[in-house]
This record gives structure tokens, C-alpha cells and sequence, in this order.
């Protein structure tokens, strides 16, 4: 679900006072080695061919993601700086060889050691496995990504003035002027009541009607969007799970079927994904997820979280390698009859929002990160990333067991060690470099404008 850069650029807009704050909180958080010991630190391997220097960048990660640096500068980030994780997985696949490894451990009480293969909440991963579907119905000729969300849902998107004329394509571009329930500071928001015990809001069930219902009284909080529907403004591009909610219900009205069915007919079981699973609600012990907190020092067990809260903006489980095999398909257009199809999923979303690039951009339920094609995601226990890049043949997958924690921006921090992509400080970096560059101009171009001429266009 949230999604960090995680999964989305919303945390770019704030990283400069997320680092500060991170660092100012340093003090309080703990790497896994204070609470388990050393033994907590020692890496368990799945699988390295990848050669030595390769597989020495990685442990490095990992080792990062897990503890806590007495110097934060010594960090995987200093703009965009997390705290440890108890636990972490790295997984690797390219031509030149594979790396698959984790690090810590699967509960504090316990310190069980994790291992690679362990499943985990991979929350808004799961909208690319919907965006997916929605567009095989449209090349079945199904519905259209030109529709009207009004057409399928007339009484849901009226509660959302701004965006009464959002299309399906706005939903899968998050360009609709949608609110998100996960984002804001309204303390009756899902996203605040999670983080206070004496609501119990994390067990809550939720229907999408509820979601919906609810996000729709957040819509004029402040840093909710203001603008239309449609609006290429600068700053006209919100991340809003409530429009894959949406989008899990047009699917169930095209097909007939719940959209957990669909996704299970249509991509899982055709790409042999036995491992990853649609959770209704609590997530059962049988499916072996490891514990799961909000931040170190891990005094918050979030493992009773209800995934209906999420629906189909982000309540799958699954493992890494099941989902570096969907990636790569997905990215590989496999799921898709014409090549076409893939294009269109590859479209930039926002090109005129100020705080995406050529090179860093969402697509249609996914982003592009320097190249690598994939999504974020993130629940009140789990951030993860994951990223097929088709030039090189690599996929890579990351995830940590800490709603805050690297995990989220996995695949620049993996990608990075390898020598493939700068880091995300000097990313965060271009991307604000490129804005400010911007707004000089727009300051410029202002500045020339005659009074005369600013009144006859007025």
C-alpha cells in the first residue's frame, strides 16, 4: 500500500526533512545485533553465482539495511535515511549470475533466523498484478482505459467532485485528483489510526465501499489534491490506493467475478505463481509470514493487520522469487497479445509533474527507476521493492520487515552497489536540480512578460 519512494515520489517531495528528522531520531532506534546478537548479522544463503567483489557489495546492503550506523552519513542514504530493519532479503537474477540472500531475523522475541525464501506483505506490488488485468480486458474489448470511472461506478467517483470525470486511465496513472486514506495528517485517516494502539485500527475490516466512503471525507485536508481530474499542472500527480480500489471493483463488474478470482485465473496461475496469495483479512499463520513492526527498536508487533484495508491497492503475499518471476513477465509483455499493450502499460504517467524525470517516472500501475521496471510497496509492517530492467535481463527484489525501513528503495540501493545506477541521494538530487532549474525559468519568463501583455491574456 504506502509506499515509500518506496513506491512513490510522493516521499521525494519531503525527503530533505525525512533525512533531517531521521537523523535527529537516530538515538532511538536499534540495528537487530542489539536485540539478537552478532549471530543476527551472519547471512543465509539461498543461492550466489554472482562473483565475489559483486556479492561483497550486496552483504554490504544488507548488513546497512539491519543496522544502526554510529555516523548516519555512513547510511545507505543521508537524504533519505531509514532506520534498521530486524530483518532483510536481497535477491538478484541476471545473466551473469544470481544472488539470493537475507540477513537478521524473523521475530525479536525469538531471533529465528530469517531465511531467503520466507513470504511477506508485498502491498501496492499488488497493483501491477491488477493493472495487468485491467489491460487484457481491454484488449479483449472489455472496457477501454479511455472509459469513464463513471461508467462502472457512478455513486463511488460522484463522492469525488474533482475527479466525477476521472477515467480508468487516471486510476492506473494516479492522475484522477484522488485523496489517499494513507497519507495527510487527519487523525480520523487510516493511515494516523494505525499508529495508535487504543484504536485497534489495524485489525479493523474494511469493504471498499467503507474505503471509499472514508477517503472521500479527507479529500479537502490540506496536502490532499486540489486540483481536476485531467489538470497537467506541475504538481498534478498524487499516489491514491483508493484508485485501484476502484479498479478492483470495474474489474469485478467486467468479468463477473471477484477481482481476487480474476487476478488468480489470469496472472497467477498462468505464470505458476503458487506462492504469492490474496488475503482477505488477517493474515493466517499457516502462510508462514515472518513478525512485522513499524520502526526500531520493534516494540510495535503490526502481524495482526487486516489486508482488507488494502484490497486491491495492496493485499497479496508473496516471495521474492515468485515476485521476480511476475516482473519479468509482466515487463516482458508475456501476460499481454499485442506488443501494443505492453506500450501503453510503459506510457509515462505525469510527464509535466515537476518531481518525476525522463529516467524516474510512474507508468500505468508501475514506475520506471533509472531503467528498471516495477513497483514499490508497503503496509504498516513490510517495504519492499522490485524492478525488471529488459536491457540487462536483471530483476532484482528487496524487502525489509519494518514499515520504516530501506527496504523501499531496494532496487537503487542494490542497483547502486553493482555500479548500475547512481545513488538515491544524487537521484532525490537531479530530480529536485531539474525542478529548481525549472522554476528559474518559469520566474524568468514572468519577469519578462509586459503588465500590459499579463492583462490582455488575464
Amino acid at each position: 500500500m504506502r509506499t515509500r519512494l518506496l513506491i512513490t515520489v510522493t516521499v521525494l517531495l519531503t525527503l530533505g526533512a525525512g533525512g533531517v528528522q531521521a537523523q535527529e531520531d537516530a538515538e532511538q532506534y536499534v540495528g537487530i545485533d542489539a536485540i539478537c546478537g552478532a549471530d543476527a548479522l551472519q547471512l543465509t544463503t539461498a543461492e550466489v553465482t554472482l562473483d565475489d567483489k559483486q556479492a561483497q557489495a550486496l552483504d554490504a546492503v544488507l548488513l546497512g539495511m539491519v543496522t544502526q550506523p554510529a555516523d548516519p552519513e555512513q547510511g545507505l542514504s543521508t537524504v533519505a535515511a531509514q532506520p534498521p530493519a530486524p530483518g532483510a532479503v536481497v535477491l538478484v537474477e541476471s545473466p551473469s549470475g544470481r544472488y539470493f540472500r537475507s540477513i537478521g531475523v524473523t521475530d525479536v522475541a525469538t531471533c529465528e533466523t530469517l531465511e531467503p525464501t520466507t513470504p511477506f506483505a508485498i502491498g501496492s506490488h499488488t497493483k501491477m498484478f491488477v493493472a495487468a488485468v485491467v489491460y487484457q480486458l481491454q484488449e479483449e474489448g472489455l472496457l477501454s482505459t479511455s472509459d469513464l470511472v463513471s461508467a462502472y461506478l457512478p455513486d463511488q467517483i460522484s463522492l469525488f467532485p474533482r475527479s466525477k470525470d476521472a477515467t480508468i486511465d487516471q486510476l492506473l496513472t494516479h492522475t484522477a485528483g484522488l485523496p489517499d486514506f494513507t497519507a495527510g495528517d487527519n487523525p480520523s485517516s487510516l493511515g494516523q489510526r494505525w499508529h495508535d494502539p487504543a484504536s485497534g485500527a489495524l485489525g479493523e475490516a474494511y469493504t471498499p465501499e467503507r474505503l471509499i466512503a472514508e477517503t472521500a471525507t479527507l479529500q479537502d485536508d490540506e496536502g490532499q489534491p486540489a486540483w481536476v481530474a485531467g489538470d497537467q499542472g506541475t504538481d498534478s500527480w498524487a499516489y491514491a490506493n483508493i484508485g485501484f480500489d476502484m479498479l478492483g471493483m470495474i474489474i469485478e463488474q467486467v468479468t463477473g467475478q471477484p477481482w481476487e478470482e480474476a487476478v488468480q485465473e489470469r496472472v497467477l496461475e498462468p505464470l505458476g505463481l503458487d506462492d504469492t496469495v490474496l488475503v482477505p483479512g488477517v493474515a493466517p499463520a499457516e502462510l508462514g509470514l515472518p513478525s512485522s513492526y513499524f520502526v526500531s527498536p520493534f516494540t510495535v508487533d503490526t502481524s495482526g493487520w487486516n489486508y482488507s484495508q488494502a484490497d486491491a491497492a495492496g493485499s497479496a503475499v508473496s516471495t521474492a522469487e515468485d515476485l521476480a518471476a511476475f516482473v519479468r513477465a509482466h515487463y516482458s509483455g508475456k501476460l499481454f497479445k499485442d506488443p501494443a499493450t505492453l506500450e501503453a502499460a510503459l506510457a509515462p504517467a505525469a510527464p509535466w509533474f515537476e518531481s518525476f524525470s525522463d529516467d524516474y517516472t510512474y507508468l500505468h500501475g508501475g514506475f520506471d527507476k533509472k531503467g528498471f521496471l516495477g513497483h514499490g510497496g508497503g503496509t504498516p509492517g513490510f517495504v519492499s521493492d522490485a524492478g525488471y530492467d529488459p536491457e540487462r535481463d536483471m530483476t532484482i527484489v528487496v524487502w525489509s520487515s519494518a514499515e520504516e525501513s530501506y527496504g523501499g528503495d531496494g532496487v537503487i540501493h542494490v542497483a547502486h552497489a553493482l555500479g548500475l545506477t547512481p545513488s538515491m541521494d544524487e537521484i532525490d538530487s537531479e530530480i529536485f536540480s531539474e525542478s529548481e532549474d525549472a522554476d528559474e525559468l518559469d520566474d524568468a519568463d514572468e519577469a519578462e512578460v509586459p503588465d500590459d501583455a499579463e492583462e490582455a491574456s488575464a
